[in-house]
């Protein structure tokens, strides 16, 4: 139902309400009168949300592929912070890891100045093969 239906339903059902109101007789007949005119009006307010929806016009996410993006954001966030951590513990050196899918580190390369035998206990610390360290001290 599109908005002008929805407002010309509405106002008929209001006008048609206030002209029972006035052609309806005195007494007590007229209060139930107002009381059945009352559920009418209601009735239009309320049909779009009753009769108007349907699933089939709504779009759900695709859940897998949505916690696919949501684990790559979560894996790339946890990449860089460990590639800032090495960094602070080996100053004047640019660090790059590698993760896998889980968020296990399975590569270290440290590029500058840095001690070859703490990078090598650094990479013990991450349970790292040392076949997977690299250091370039001339970069």
């Amino acid at each position: 139902m599109d908005f002008a239906l929805y407002i010309r339903t509405v106002g008929a059902a209001v006008v048609l309400s206030a002209l029972m109101d006035i052609l309806a007789p005195e007494g007590s007949f007229k209060k139930y009168c107002r009381l059945a005119w009352g559920f009418v009006v209601v009735a239009a307010m309320l049909g779009p949300l009753t009769s108007g929806f349907s699933y089939e016009n709504v779009e759900i996410p695709d859940t897998a592929a949505a916690q696919a993006q949501a684990r790559a954001r979560v894996l790339t966030e946890h990449k860089k912070n460990l590639e800032a951590i090495t960094e602070e513990r080996f100053p004047g050196c640019r660090a790059y890891i590698e993760v896998d899918g889980e968020g296990r580190v399975t590569a270290l390369t440290v590029n500058g100045p840095a001690d070859a035998n703490e990078v090598m206990e650094y990479a013990g610390e991450l349970n790292l093969d040392m076949d997977r360290v690299k250091i370039n001290e001339d970069k």
